[in-house]
């Protein structure tokens, strides 16, 4: 007659093929024969793995780019966003940001004009919009936006459109800097990207070197 064994846990993970059948292993009772998109946790049960989500757009897509994770800690794990010349770092479903600064104003043009004192963004610059209220945030929060050109040190435009949009109310969150920052350090110079040397011509069958079409080079 049959029975079922108890199955308190499966901090054992997966069993080997050969332990299969191997109930009188002490493994046997806590371990799973098949784990397929989860993650055994240390208190015994099965979680599924998370998915894959959309973060951001690499920051030039014209040059190769490798996303390399990087496991800091055990609680702590990053993907590492490597191009030419640059590295973006992203954790927690985001990019990780500088500080956050808060922004007075917004207009409702083809290039929005967003006001935050002393921002010290640039032309190309990214920027992760938050914090925004009313109807304006539902369109503009959790969206990331270039810096199109920059007006003065307290205002910038972005290559968003808020024409027909709501009007800006307010927003919450960030810092009003009372002074500009300190200027990024000169970024270092990045030699272009170089093609692979062509592989070398690979012969066909053996021989001693010698030109059979050559008298002076006949065979023996």
């Amino acid at each position: 007659m049959g029975y079922r064994i108890a199955q308190p846990n499966f901090s054992k993970g997966e069993l080997a093929p050969h332990l299969w059948g191997r109930f009188d292993v002490d493994a046997y009772q806590t371990a799973v024969r098949k784990a397929r998109n989860c993650y055994v946790l240390k208190y015994g049960g099965l979680e599924k793995r998370p998915g894959t989500r959309f973060v951001a757009e690499v920051l030039d897509a014209s040059e190769p780019v490798r996303i390399i994770p990087f496991q800091f800690s055990i609680e702590q794990a990053y993907a590492l966003e490597m191009g030419q010349g640059y590295m973006r770092v992203a954790a927690l479903g985001g990019l990780v940001l500088n500080e956050q600064l808060a922004i007075t104003g917004i207009t409702n043009e083809a290039q929005a004009k967003i006001t935050a004192a002393y921002h010290g963004y640039s032309v190309g610059n990214e920027v992760y919009l938050s914090g925004i209220a009313g109807d304006l945030g539902e369109e503009l929060n959790g969206r990331i936006a270039t810096v199109a050109s920059v007006i003065d040190a307290d205002n910038f435009r972005i290559d968003l459109s808020t024409a027909g949009m709501a009007a800006f109310s307010s927003s919450e969150g960030g810092i009003t800097r009372s002074s500009a920052p300190d200027p990024d350090p000169d970024p270092p110079t990045v030699p272009p990207v170089v093609a692979p040397p062509e592989p070398p011509p690979t012969g066909g069958g053996g021989g001693d070197g010698r030109d059979p079409n050559n008298p002076n080079e006949q065979q023996p």
